[in-house]
């Protein structure tokens, strides 16, 4: 078994055939018919061997890519790696992986892990109740008197269908052990249980008691089920809980947020409900199953009163895959659940958008905290968001898009409202913010005319209100036509040029609709004002700095739009049940990159009592044919990001040695202090050296990358070739290779600052929006220039790692199979590569810098018991020199543990042999006649002990220590090589 990376090969059939049954093909590669047993495999009938990459008994590269690969083949999309769930984006719709019958069977195995009641199995249960008598089952029934799914019962005939109709898949329904595979349905509902664990544990403490008290009930309501990437010690669980998901574009980040946003929706509607019947439960309970017997009908554990119906859910067509339950309804009628969903169509239009990799990639990130109450129902919310990319505004690569709103509305736009805007018959080729990149549509079928709907709807739940959605489509086309203004040189007889703004169709549009006469937008786009000892001059620019001028007025006034919109969203949804939040912050101050006072909000929101679960969808590590200031803080967050996750994986590592009782002192893990140390370091980092050239009048990107070379080239992660000395570039190695980078318009990046001149356009302004925006708007001269961007950037980082240090994490990395988008394609290279950017292959490194293979004792025995010549007798096995008679053990325990001993004294030998060979050939090297000096005895990093120099010294060792030097431990459960 031990030839291929993931223990047992697979042979699938037909997928026309059998799409959901794979079957284990023996005989391929053992034509004797002789197998072990117990198997290498955790699970036979797991696709991959195992639903758990740390299950594997090999933790290595190759092993990873073959059990993914074999997955992905079966249609198979996630797949556990210790805390991570692994996410392949599969590129088609994946029938029967979502909706409400799957979110159900998710629902009740949480349920069961709290309760001890319900839940799924594959057995068939107990027909006979101490409470009930005997009973006779009903096919298609979710429950039975012993509380117990039996998913052998179920037909395509019940509940547990998708939401279009066809049968959950029977990876779903058909467990040798009842447990479901990983889903990001598990994930969400694994953060959901942890934070009422928490909450529970927190009343019980309030009124007195003592956590210690719990322990041995928490013991048998394991919510830190290593399996399922959780933690062994239950009190060491925050109660707030937070689920990260990154990945590169393309990769189903956004998709996969909104699947975990609908699965918390549902179990607030399902407690919802559970309220408005919880006068009389137990006689529903009792009625509801007798119906439910009678008329053959659906019913769940606990939450027979709550059941899903089969009919009446109304469902938007993209999201149905989802799961989403969101309905087209008014501000007035809509629940926070579906306010919190809704929010998600109008921060895509704004700040989503088509590049080369993905349709609908969001080019900012979002951190969304949902606050429950001390019963679990989602109360209210907060999204905070980060960086958005305003660059996109100004230039689009060949195959990319700008922001979905400008196609969607000149897509939808009515003919009142294209006489009203001047859109006439304009298109998106008419504009030079949309044809640049002469890609106008969406590869996924998806319609911008359909999406614009969709936004507006959500508006409308979100109480923007019709004359606030009608403005903010004014302030779209007012940036559409700024991008086609044109300029044209005055000359002088002083030899100065300057320029005038033309007046064109374009330049008179924008004027009317940003509420400003003609003669002021011409003057503050053609004009510089200069503070000089309290005076103020107005020097004329020429053409190219015009066109700068107007580049960061389009900037300005769509950023602080977003602002806006985020702003209107979170009054909205912080206010949610119960009123509105004590103390919430009205976001004027700062930008959107995790304004002062968040933490203020994001403790507001919080009820007494109750708890939060913060959803992180943040830009994965990127890496381009030219890498700008966008990259390094992008690069920045996931190295932020990283090092926290290393952390965690680390302790992780620790609890799993202490838990199966092994000896070990020591682990090294990789520590990415050192690259953030070069990036955000004060006084030395390159943001601080950015900054000091922004202060400075003199300061230029050129003086900028000599800074850079003068004060970085010692760092052992900062590069630099002489080639990009006269290029302005530089290369930093990340954990996840090396990155070059230009330092071409740093400056103008990190200060992000509208000119004075358009600072008092705007201020002259009868538009009420644009009254309304202008405190987001990050000016020359104002408070809030104080810090850059690149400041601002670091210290939101600093808050978001706070906040997560403060929560359990969860964890979600999302891959993306091929460059090309297309289905049933797995490129390894691809994989392997996202692999290492997202830290898995860091997590790895963490396991195998302790121990790396990982047999259960029944897989261990059964692989090597030939190495123990006389498995009855303690002689020859154990050491001569110790007393270590086994008469205590079982024999079952006996023979493992003579093994054990046996396989590390021949692990020691053949590391011992290697060292003399070495030691052998570096003395030929250097001369027959030399004699090669020994180096001091090697350290064993596990346990410090010293490697012995003869089998005698090994023998002498006692055997915890021998099993320690030969990298063997004999734990609990497992064996750990």
């Amino acid at each position: 078994y031990g030839g291929t990376a993931g223990g047992n090969s697979l042979q699938q059939k037909s997928k026309k055939e059998h799409s959901n049954d794979l079957t284990i093909d023996t005989g391929s590669h053992n034509p004797n018919g002789m197998i072990a047993y117990p198997p290498t495999l955790i699970q036979e009938s797991i696709t991959g061997g195992v639903d758990d990459l740390i299950g594997l008994t090999h933790l290595h590269e190759p092993a990873i890519l073959h059990a993914l690969r074999l997955r992905y083949d079966a249609d198979i999309i996630y797949t556990s790696t210790g805390p991570i769930l692994l996410a392949i984006n599969p590129f088609k719709s994946m029938k029967g992986v979502y909706g409400r019958g799957l979110m159900e069977l998710y629902r009740m195995q949480g349920e069961t892990k709290i309760t001890g009641k319900g839940g799924v199995s594959n057995t068939t249960p107990n027909l006979t109740s101490p409470r009930n008598g005997p009973t006779t089952p009903v096919k298609g029934s979710l429950t039975s008197p012993s509380n117990i799914v039996d998913l052998n019962l179920l037909s395509s005939s019940t509940i547990l269908l998708t939401d279009d109709g066809d049968p959950i898949p029977a990876l779903y329904l058909h467990r040798p052990d009842g447990k479901l595979p990983p889903h990001v349905y598990q994930t969400a509902d694994d953060a959901y249980r942890a934070m009422m664990h928490g909450i529970e544990i927190d009343k019980f403490v309030k009124r007195g008691g003592s956590s210690r008290s719990l322990r041995s009930v928490s013991s048998k309501k394991s919510l830190g089920d290593k399996s399922n990437g959780g933690i062994a010690d239950q009190f060491e669980i925050p109660t707030n809980q937070s689920i990260l998901v990154s990945g590169e574009s393309g990769a189903g980040k956004t998709v996969t947020t909104k699947i975990v946003l609908n699965y918390f929706a549902m179990l607030s509607r399902k407690l919802q409900e559970a309220m408005l019947n919880n006068d009389n439960v137990e006689d529903s309970r009792s009625s509801n199953t007798a119906d439910s017997v009678a008329n053959g009908g659906i019913v769940s554990p606990r939450s027979l009163i709550m059941g899903y119906g089969t009919n009446g859910a109304t469902r938007r067509s993209r999201q149905n895959s989802c799961g989403d339950e969101s309905s087209s309804l008014s501000g007035k009628d809509a629940s926070i659940e579906q306010q919190v969903l809704q929010s998600n169509p109008i921060l895509e239009a704004f700040g989503n958008a088509r590049t080369m990799r993905n349709d609908n990639s969001s080019r900012f990130g979002k951190y969304i905290n949902i606050a429950f109450s001390e019963k679990g129902q989602l109360l209210r919310a907060s999204i905070d968001t980060y960086l958005l990319e305003k660059v996109r505004l100004i230039h689009q690569a060949k195959g990319e898009r700008n922001f979905h709103i400008f196609y969607q509305l000149l897509q939808a736009a009515s003919e009142e409202e294209r006489e009203d805007l001047f859109l006439n018959d304009f298109t998106a080729k008419d504009f030079n913010m949309t044809n640049q990149s002469e890609t106008y549509d969406r590869r996924d079928g998806i319609k911008d005319a359909d999406m614009h709907k969709e936004m507006v709807d959500a508006m409308q739940v979100m109480k923007f209100g019709s004359e606030t959605v009608r403005q903010l489509m004014r302030l779209i086309v007012a940036v559409l036509f700024a991008g086609n203004m044109t300029f044209s040189t005055n000359k002088s007889s002083s030899g100065v040029d300057s320029c005038a703004l033309e007046e064109t169709e374009a330049s008179l549009a924008v004027a009317h609709l940003l509420g400003v006469s003609f003669d002021n937008l011409a003057a503050s786009l053609t004009s510089k004002v200069i503070f000089v000892s309290g005076d103020i001059i107005h020097k004329g620019l020429d053409v190219g700095q015009a066109e700068k001028a107007n580049e960061a007025l389009i900037k300005s006034i769509y950023g602080a739009a977003f602002d806006f919109i985020a702003e209107r969203i979170n009054a909205s949804i912080c206010a949610g049940r119960g009123g509105v939040m004590n103390g919430s912050s009205d976001g004027s101050k700062g930008s959107s990159l995790l304004r002062r006072g968040v933490s203020e909000r994001e403790q507001s929101i919080i009820p007494p009592g109750g708890a939060s679960i913060g959803v992180l969808d943040i830009f994965g590590f990127e890496t381009f044919e030219t890498n700008n200031f966008e990259q390094l803080c992008i690069n920045y967050t996931n190295e932020t990001l990283q090092q926290q996750f290393n952390k965690f994986v680390f302790k992780m590592e620790q609890q799993e040695y202490e838990r199966e009782g092994i000896l070990w002192k020591f682990i090294p893990f990789p520590d990415n202090q050192d690259v953030l140390d070069l990036i955000a370091k004060p006084r030395s980092g390159i943001l601080q050296i950015l900054d000091e050239q922004c202060i400075v009048d003199w300061g230029t990107d050129r003086k900028f990358g000599l800074s850079l070379y003068q004060n970085c080239t010692k760092h052992n992660r900062f590069s630099v070739t002489s080639s990009q000395r006269v290029n302005n570039k530089f290369s930093i190695e990340h954990y996840a290779g090396y990155v070059e980078y230009t330092a071409e318009n740093w400056l103008e990046k990190n200060k992000d600052q509208l000119p004075a001149a358009s600072v008092e356009l705007l201020e002259s302004s009868d538009f009420e929006l644009i009254g309304q925006i202008k405190k987001y708007v990050r000016s020359e001269g104002s408070k809030i220039t104080t810090k850059s961007l690149g400041k601002q950037f670091s210290d939101s980082l600093k808050i978001l790692r706070a906040r997560i240090d403060s929560t359990m994490p969860h964890y979600v990395r999302c891959l993306k199979p091929n460059d090309d988008l297309a289905p049933d394609t797995f490129d390894p290279k691809n994989i392997v590569e996202q692999l290492r950017y997202c830290g898995v292959l860091e997590a790895v490194r963490v396991s195998r810098a302790g121990y790396p293979t990982r047999y259960p004792h029944d897989v261990f025995y059964s692989r090597y018991f030939p190495l123990c010549p006389d498995r009855s007798r303690d002689s020859g096995n154990l050491s001569p020199y110790h007393d270590e008679s086994t008469d205590n053990l079982s024999e079952d325990q006996k023979q493992l543990k003579r093994l054990v001993s046996r396989v590390a004294a021949e692990v020691w030998q053949l590391e011992h042999d290697v060292h003399l060979r070495r030691l052998e050939a570096e003395r030929r090297r250097l001369g027959t006649n030399t004699t090669v000096q020994q180096q001091p005895k090697e350290t064993n990093i596990r346990n410090a002990l010293a490697r012995p120099e003869t089998i005698d010294e090994f023998m002498r060792l006692d055997f915890s220590s021998r099993c320690a030097v030969a990298g063997v431990q004999l734990g609990k459960s497992k064996i750990f090589l």
